[in-house]
């Protein structure tokens, strides 16, 4: 039912403008938050505990509604991706501060670490657009029809995909070359390490800061978020580069990237994508 739903939406995409497109999409997403109790229960139990918005009961719905409703464009565009092209990337970022974040990684390649916040999607895609040597470390999808046509999608942009099943194994070899990007704040294979994140114990990826302390490799925690002039910006917080002191200072560096998730969270809280109750 779920890759029908895509391919619905692929059809939608060409035959529609986006911008209808998108509209279609929240239209699906009120339907989906309206139906499911599971959704509504999950996005009020995570925002309850975002500082800022938890303490009013009264606008956490209010914010649950925009995240699936920005959720549903987010996906539209993902959809669309294919179509982009790098003489409209314009349309979709802010090219000054994608230009900066491309230089950010000229020379040595680094490790892009970002939550599931804004259009990750995009911000990799436009990445790669401007030619910078960047893969992403991606879950699988159970259904091999959906991860197919996602994988299809990533690589149109020249994107190069790494399953997050290899990833450990395979990122030092990679980062000889190339720049990785990997979402930080969910743990999809069960070996993640234990962190706090909005105070709540739950497990999320370190292999990556593991690698950063034996490699020397720069972390950089970096976001693509729309702003008001309904385009998407790269922003990014100061290289994490560790001395190679072991594995206590891998937790640390874990620890300082998911304070800087709360961080952009609580700055952009209806663009957090996360439909599972934090912590189970």
């Amino acid at each position: 039912m779920l890759h029908f739903g895509y391919l619905v939406a692929r059809l939608i995409v060409r035959v529609v403008p986006l911008g209808v497109a998108c509209w279609i999409g929240e239209r699906v997403g009120e339907i989906w938050y309206a139906r499911s109790s599971r959704v509504r229960d999950c996005l009020d139990h995570n925002l309850s505990l975002v500082p800022g918005v938890g303490g009013d009961p009264s606008l956490r719905p209010r914010i649950a509604r925009r995240i699936v409703r920005n959720f549903a464009k987010v996906v539209t565009e993902f959809i669309y991706l294919p179509r982009m092209s790098p003489r409209d990337l314009g349309r979709f970022v802010d090219l000054e501060s994608l230009g900066r974040a491309r230089n950010l990684l000229a020379g040595k390649p680094a490790l892009l670490v970002t939550a599931h916040l804004g259009n990750w999607e995009i911000g990799a895609a436009a990445m790669a657009m401007m030619g910078a040597e960047l893969q992403i470390v991606v879950y699988d999808h159970p259904d091999t029809r959906i991860a197919m046509l996602f994988r299809k999608r990533r690589e149109a942009k020249g994107l190069k995909i790494m399953s997050v099943k290899s990833a450990a194994r395979n990122l030092a070899a990679v980062l000889e070359t190339s720049s990785v990007g990997i979402a930080g704040d969910r743990d999809f294979t069960g070996r993640g390490t234990p962190a706090r994140f909005f105070g709540i114990e739950t497990k999320v990826p370190s292999a990556y800061a593991g690698l950063a302390v034996k490699k020397g490799v720069r972390v950089i925690p970096a976001f693509c978020v729309r702003h008001r002039d309904g385009k998407y910006h790269i922003e990014w917080e100061d290289p994490i580069v560790a001395p190679q002191d072991g594995a206590a200072q891998a937790t640390a560096i874990v620890a300082r990237c998911m304070a800087i998730f709360e961080k952009y969270i609580e700055k952009y809280p209806e663009q957090w994508y996360l439909f599972e109750r934090l912590g189970k």
